[in-house]
């Protein structure tokens, strides 16, 4: 039997582990593949951990990134350099700013500035991210206290027909208001 969704109640006692391992399954996935287009929606975002690589277990996914948490700005960029495309939306806030700050900078770094696109949608309330193959969404912003305090719903999916559609509607975002 496939199994093509599921879906998360998160509060902060239970559930963290969970979405961690969620999304760094996901974007470790992700790392597999060449030339995908991504999707980050998020109203809040930040620098959060998205892989755990203290034990080494991902050092072939990047051997840069040595053993350490991983964070999102270095796995964007890591993709971006295998040829993904990376949309980010999210509103004008001082947090995001600073996140998208660092995307660019580690962008610049590595030559693949043109590969990333920030959208500033101020009345932003959507949550997702879309990968090539899965995508989340729910109520969780990409923030710490989304990941480890605040009560959350998200769901997962694997189906195409959902990836697809939320591949039109996120791409209403490249729209100019």
């Amino acid at each position: 039997m496939t199994y093509l969704h599921r879906r998360i109640f998160k509060s902060q006692l239970t559930g963290s582990a969970t979405i961690q391992e969620l999304l760094q399954n996901m974007f470790v996935g992700e790392m597999l593949r060449e030339d995908s287009d991504i999707w980050v929606v998020s109203p809040w975002i930040s620098n959060v951990v998205l892989i755990d690589n203290r034990s080494g277990n991902f050092d072939s996914l990047n051997p840069e990134w040595g053993r350490r948490e991983i964070r999102v700005a270095d796995v964007l960029v890591a993709l971006m350099v295998r040829g993904a495309r990376v949309n980010v939306v999210t509103r004008a806030e001082d947090t995001n700013k600073a996140f998208l700050g660092r995307l660019s900078d580690l962008a610049r770094t590595y030559a693949v500035e043109d590969q990333a696109k920030a959208t500033i949608r101020d009345q932003l309330h959507t949550k997702g991210i879309l990968l090539s193959r899965s995508l989340l969404l729910g109520s969780m912003n990409l923030t710490y206290n989304a990941l480890t305090i605040n009560d959350e719903w998200i769901e997962f999916s694997l189906d195409a027909e959902d990836l697809a559609r939320a591949r039109l509607e996120f791409a209403e975002y490249l729209r100019p208001q």
